[in-house]
């Protein structure tokens, strides 16, 4: 038996997905009907189960008929509130008006008020107060609001400050009061021009509601959080009513005046307010045979109908998967371009399709990745290798230097002596690789024998002008970023002039960021060239240094929102910007 059993869930085990969702779903509903037939007969043997399948629906429908017509009401009190002849009528008794003016803007605005009472079967009456208190009526007088109704509902218009409100009288009453505060929309000011209120009469709405009459339907009542508000048969069938107190939805046995009373209740969003059904407990015993077994064989048919079609479902669910399955081993053996073959187009928005479109995403995201990590490794060697070319013999230049130095300094040519040091000196940090980032202050020390050289050249023909504060001196930046720039400006803007050039280096921080800034006065940079530059197939002359290649180094280094910015000033020239982090203290 034991080796049944092993056997049976090895195969099991072994079985594909769908397979095992058929299995599981299949037993699962076999289950579920057994226990549902079995509570089913249990459940029918019980009087209120039938009484609240019953009167449930007649409580929901009820529910349901009463709010789509208090609804209509509250359209009714807006579309008051945004008529405009009553706007124009009540902005008008604003002003100082005459007797006459009164009465004809009083008959004005009861015939507008009239047609609306007109309109809607259960509105009793409508009351309209202007903003000196004056009372406009339309509809039946009967049953007027009393002062201490009136005072509640002015306050609760003034409280609710435009929005429709429902006031509930205390104590059981067949009218229910819409309460609204007027407001101007002339010129949109908003300003306070009147109060509205519309009587409806409940047992109108109630009386027209399907299956209300008679012992099967029993008594609708109305309650708020507190108290109950409205009753269909009065308050004799309501008894001490103490059981108000539950919320949500559901049913019980009550005594009510000595008899048991099947009653069901419903709580709504409308208002907050619950709905009671309070039926005899006998009224619906006789038609609990003909449900039992309308129930039973809706279940079977169910039952039947649902293992038919279970297997189709399941392999709709299941496919997809498989495909996806079968793609993600391609993926692994290297071919990202299996995914290709996903027709994440056709998947629905379901959680299938969302696991498409995410792997496919995920796998392109990684394709990109590689290759860009395989970009900058490219960069990397590239890097490297110039550093070596640059690292040849170096000693045997600068000894060279020094013995020119010393020539000069024997010959008292101080120039040639001042230009050499500056060369040595630039030579020097440009081919060590020790520090890839420096302060500010030592690449501004660099800049300053590359200047030194070219102060000689165009003393006559050059205007550099430096701003950099002392508090920018301490942070860090990428060696060999200046003066590659500045190299840049002296090829473009200094050499072909024949007039003074001028060349500015300024520095800017913020609590983020630090911007280093070179302008000159040279002819600009042409559009295309421009791009060329930003693209990196065009190379500057000199260094080697590329703009391209500072930018890369500024982004590898720090992140892609860092680099250089090159942009054609608004007169003449070019300015090259370089953003960088704050670095205080260390690297970041």
């Amino acid at each position: 038996m034991r080796k049944t059993w092993a056997s049976i869930i090895t195969i099991y085990q072994n079985t594909k997905l769908n397979g095992k969702l058929f299995i599981r779903i299949t037993l699962l509903m076999v289950v579920t009907l057994a226990l549902v037939l079995i509570c089913l007969q249990y459940a029918f043997s019980l009087y209120d189960e039938q009484i609240y399948a019953k009167s449930s629906q007649v409580l929901m429908m009820s529910s349901n008929t009463i709010e789509e017509e208090l609804e209509r009401i509250e359209e009714v009190s807006f579309n008051i509130a945004v008529d405009p002849q009553i706007q124009s009528a009540l902005l008008e008794l604003q002003g100082e008006v005459t007797g006459y003016d009164i009465y004809r803007l009083e008959q004005k605005l009861e015939e507008e008020l009239a047609n609306y009472v007109g309109s809607e079967r259960y509105i009793h009456s409508i009351y309209l107060y202007d903003s000196s208190g004056r009372e406009f009526l339309a509809g039946s007088s009967s049953k007027p609001l009393g002062e201490k109704e009136k005072r509640i509902a002015m306050y609760s218009a003034d409280r609710y400050e435009g929005k429709n409100y429902w006031m509930e009288i205390d104590g059981v009453d067949e009218f229910l009061t819409s309460v609204r505060l007027l407001r101007s929309y002339e010129n949109l000011n908003f300003d306070r021009i009147g109060k509205l209120m519309i009587r409806v009469n409940l047992d109108k709405i109630v009386a027209g509601l399907p299956l209300t009459q008679g012992e099967v339907g029993g008594n609708i009542v109305i309650s708020n959080s507190s108290q109950v508000f409205y009753s269909q048969k009065g308050t004799h069938d309501l008894g001490d009513f103490d059981f108000i107190t539950k919320k949500g939805q559901g049913y019980g046995i009550e005594k009510i005046n000595g008899e048991r009373y099947f009653v069901n209740h419903i709580a709504t969003n409308f208002e907050d307010w619950t709905y009671w059904n309070i039926i005899p407990f006998h009224a619906m015993f006789s038609k609990i045979t003909a449900v039992k077994y309308s129930m039973v064989l809706l279940f079977t048919f169910l039952f039947i109908l649902l293992i038919s079609i279970g297997f189709g479902f399941l392999k709709r669910i299941t496919n997809p998967i498989e495909e996806l399955a079968s793609t993600m081993q391609e993926v692994q053996k290297g071919n990202f371009l299996a995914v290709q073959s996903l027709k994440v187009d056709e998947m629905p928005e379901d959680e299938v399709g969302t696991l498409y479109r995410n792997f496919k995403t995920m796998v392109q995201r990684i394709d990109e990745l590689i290759k860009e990590n395989f970009s900058k490794q490219l960069l990397v060697k590239e890097t490297e290798f110039k550093a070596l070319q640059a690292q040849i013999n170096p000693h045997f230049l600068y000894n060279t230097l020094e013995s020119v130095n010393w020539l000069a300094k024997t010959n008292k040519q101080q120039q040639i002596s001042s230009m050499v040091e500056a060369l040595g000196h630039l030579m020097r940090n440009s081919i060590n690789f020790n520090e890839d980032i420096i302060t500010v202050e030592k690449e501004l020390d660099i800049v300053q024998s590359y200047l030194t050289i070219q102060n000689y050249r165009f003393a006559d023909r050059l205007n550099f002008q430096m701003d950099i504060p002392a508090s920018v001196l301490h942070h860090h930046i990428p060696k060999l970023t200046l003066q590659p720039l500045l190299e840049n400006s002296f090829q473009h803007a200094v050499e072909p002039a024949l007039d003074v050039s001028t060349i500015k280096l300024s520095a800017v921080e913020t609590e983020q960021l630090l911007y280093i800034r070179v302008e000159d006065n040279g002819p600009g940079i042409d559009p295309n060239t421009l791009l060329y530059i930003k693209k990196g197939i065009i190379k500057p002359k000199g260094t080697g240094i590329g703009l391209n290649n500072i930018d890369q180094r500024i982004k590898l280094g720090f992140g892609e929102q860092y680099g250089l910015e090159i942009e054609n000033l608004a007169g003449k020239g070019t300015a090259v910007t370089v953003i960088l982090p704050i670095q205080r203290g260390g690297i970041r």
